[in-house]
């Protein structure tokens, strides 16, 4: 494990840790504060980005979802220190961080962690591996071969696309939080997000997906761990579009 990926673990224990004291209605609070990202930030978005930042300064300056741009250095730290805030703020067990190291404009190391069940993905040069938060051990990810589902994020942009899975009785879910979603889709059968893409919410799992199936549009990005499902869900797009 690398000094950035041990940084960033110990930062997502402590966040856990203080999410597992359970909910308080003051952390919904965000007085009509915006991110950087163009959401509403909210005491628990501030409280989570404190931490990252208190972490992970010494690695360069972090380009966060929340304040934007603070610190100074070579490399640039790219978080989102709470995906799925919507999620959080609702109760539904389905949020997490993602972390990216870039040095001249290239990931090189990244994180996700699920901040509801513990689970940490990392990606380094030395691949990319799984463990829990207060697991010691990591273990190479590998993909799994039997995942009934897909992961369709931002469902919502995408109407018609979603009824054309439906009829076809391909299953998928809409869970709200991106990062997650990818940083899973060496398990499920395909991901799916439609819509404008963030910087702060690809950087870190998006890289991780490097040697899956990937079909990139404007507002359209389809990753799948079989070229033949990406293949067909790209094939109901242009029908789509043809229509």
């Amino acid at each position: 494990m690398t000094p950035f990926v041990q940084a960033v673990k110990e930062a997502a224990g402590e966040l856990f840790a203080e999410l597992q004291k359970g909910w308080r209605p003051e952390l919904a609070e965000h007085g009509g504060a915006v991110g950087a990202g163009g959401d509403e930030s909210t005491r628990v978005d501030r409280l989570a980005e404190a931490i990252y930042i208190r972490h992970l300064q010494p690695f360069g300056k972090i380009d966060s979802e929340e304040c934007g741009l603070v610190g100074q250095g070579k490399a640039t730290v790219v978080l989102d220190p709470i995906d799925g805030s919507s999620n959080l703020l609702s109760g539904l067990p389905y949020y997490g961080s993602s972390a990216a190291l870039e040095r001249n404009g290239r990931v090189e190391e990244a994180v996700v962690v699920n901040l509801a069940n513990g689970d940490f993905f990392f990606k380094t040069s030395q691949g990319f591996f799984r463990q829990k938060l207060w697991e010691e051990e990591a273990v190479g990810l590998t993909v799994r071969p039997n995942g009934k589902i897909g992961l369709f994020e931002k469902v919502y942009e995408a109407p018609e696309l979603a009824l054309s899975l439906m009829r076809r009785k391909i299953k998928f879910r809409a869970p709200g939080a991106v990062a997650l979603s990818l940083a899973y889709a060496h398990d499920v059968e395909f991901v799916i997000f439609a819509g404008p893409r963030r910087r702060y919410d690809f950087a870190a799992a998006l890289w991780m997906c490097e040697e899956l199936a990937l079909h990139q549009e404007r507002e359209l990005l389809i990753v799948s761990k079989s070229a033949q499902t990406l293949e067909k869900i790209r094939r109901l797009v242009q029908n789509e579009e043809r229509v």
